[in-house]
C-alpha cells in the first residue's frame, strides 16, 4: 500500500493535485560535511555506504522529504569500464585521472556492465533503502544519458565529437554498450525496489554548445528513447537537464527547451535550472500538459549562500506562479552543492508546509 508520501509525489507526477505539493533535493550525500562520518569515495565502492548515508541525511532533516533521489558518484559506470578518479579530502569533485577510450579503436574495448557484478554495489544501495524507508517514500535511482557517459564519463569531447564526425560506427558501437549497461541497470534496480530514474542529460557542459539538433537526435535522444522505453513501468521517470551556469544550456544553444523539444522523451516529469534558463511559468505552459514541472529553487545563488527566509520566498514566488492544476514538485536545479547549509535545506521544507497547498484544490 502506498504511503502518503508516495501518493502526494505520485498525484504530482500524474498531474493532479495532491494535499500539498512535494519537495525533494539531492546532492553528493556522503559528501557532505555536517554528516561528518561518511566517504565519498568508500560510497563508490560500498552499497551500504551509500544507503546509510542518505538515510543520515533524511534523518538530519527538520521537515520530511517526499522524494528520495539516490545519488552515487556521477562517473560510477565508468569506474567500473576501467576510468581512473582521484577522491581527495572527500571533495564531491574527483579529478579524473584516466579515461578508457582514448582512441577511436577504444569504443570496442567497452563491454556490457553485469549489474548484479560489476554495478552489484550501486544495485545492493538501492535495495538496502527500498527495504528501509521505501515503504514510506518513493525511491529513484541515477541513471546519465549513454551520450553523456561517452563524452564527459569514459572518453573526452574530443575523442566523442572526432569521431561522431569521422568515425560514427565505432562511436556507435559504443553507445549501443553503454544504453545496453543503462537498461540492465535500469531494470535491476527496479526489480530491488526503486520508484522511478532521474534520467541526467547535459552532464554539466560539452553537450549543447557542440551538437546541433540531427546529432542530438541520432547520437542522445537515439539511445535515451531505447533505455527509458525499457523502464516504461516505472512509475516516475524524471528527466533533468543539467546546464553550466553562463557557459551552456539547451535553450541559449539550440532554443531546445522553449520550442517543445523536450515533449519527445517518454518520461512524466522534467527538471532543469530554471534561474539561468526558461523561467519555471513558461515550462509549465510548454510542458505542463504533458510532464510534472520540477524545479523552482536556485542551488547556487539561493541555496548556497542565500538566507533561509529568501529560500523560503523562492520557495513560495515559485508555488505562486505554477500551482494552478497540479503537476509541481519543488526542487533544485541541480545537485546542491556540498557547502550548502543545512538550514536552507530545512527551509525548503518549512516553506512547502506554509505555501504548498495548492489554491486549485478543492
Amino acid at each position: 500500500m502506498y504511503s502518503e508520501r508516495h501518493q502526494r509525489v505520485l498525484a504530482a507526477v500524474n498531474l493532479e493535485v495532491p494535499d500539498r505539493i512535494p519537495w525533494s533535493l539531492w546532492g553528493h550525500i556522503p559528501a557532505l560535511p555536517f554528516l561528518k562520518y561518511y566517504s565519498w569515495e568508500k560510497a563508490n565502492r560500498d552499497g551500504e555506504e551509500l544507503a546509510k548515508a542518505h538515510v543520515a541525511f533524511l534523518n538530519e532533516l527538520d521537515y520530511k522529504m517526499d522524494l528520495l533521489k539516490v545519488t552515487p558518484f556521477y562517473k560510477f559506470m565508468a569506474y567500473h569500464w576501467g576510468c581512473k578518479f582521484r577522491f581527495i579530502n572527500n571533495e564531491e569533485t574527483p579529478e579524473s585521472v584516466d579515461v578508457i577510450v582514448k582512441k577511436t579503436e577504444d569504443w570496442k574495448r567497452l563491454s556490457v556492465l553485469d549489474p548484479r557484478r560489476e554495478l552489484k554495489e550501486y544495485v545492493r544501495a538501492i535495495s538496502i533503502l527500498s527495504r528501509e524507508i521505501g515503504r514510506t517514500m518513493p525511491i529513484l535511482f541515477t541513471l546519465p544519458s549513454p551520450l553523456v557517459i561517452a563524452v564527459n564519463h569514459v572518453s573526452t569531447p574530443e575523442r566523442t565529437y572526432a569521431d561522431m564526425r569521422a568515425q560514427p560506427d565505432a562511436l556507435r558501437q559504443g553507445l549501443e554498450t553503454i544504453a545496453q549497461t543503462c537498461i540492465d541497470y535500469g531494470r535491476a534496480c527496479l526489480d530491488e525496489g526503486a520508484t522511478g530514474v532521474f534520467y541526467g542529460l547535459g552532464g554539466g557542459g560539452n553537450i549543447w554548445s557542440k551538437t546541433n539538433r540531427n546529432q542530438l537526435e541520432e547520437y542522445g535522444l537515439r539511445y535515451d528513447k531505447r533505455v527509458l522505453e525499457a523502464l516504461r513501468d516505472a512509475p516516475i521517470r524524471l528527466l533533468h537537464i543539467c546546464s553550466k551556469k553562463n557557459q551552456e544550456d539547451p535553450e541559449r544553444n539550440g532554443g531546445l527547451m522553449e520550442s517543445g523539444w523536450f515533449r519527445k522523451y517518454p518520461v512524466n516529469a522534467i527538471n532543469w535550472w530554471d534561474a539561468t534558463f526558461t523561467p519555471l511559468q513558461v515550462a509549465k505552459r510548454i510542458y505542463g500538459q504533458q510532464f510534472c514541472i520540477v524545479g523552482g529553487i536556485d542551488q547556487e545563488s539561493v541555496m548556497r549562500t542565500g538566507r533561509p527566509e529568501q529560500v523560503e520566498s523562492q520557495v513560495k514566488t515559485a508555488i505562486e506562479k505554477t500551482d494552478q492544476g497540479g503537476g509541481l514538485i519543488i526542487g533544485a536545479g541541480c545537485t546542491f552543492f556540498q557547502d550548502t547549509p543545512l538550514e536552507n535545506i530545512n527551509a525548503v521544507g518549512r516553506a512547502v508546509e506554509k505555501y504548498g497547498r495548492h489554491t486549485s484544490r478543492p
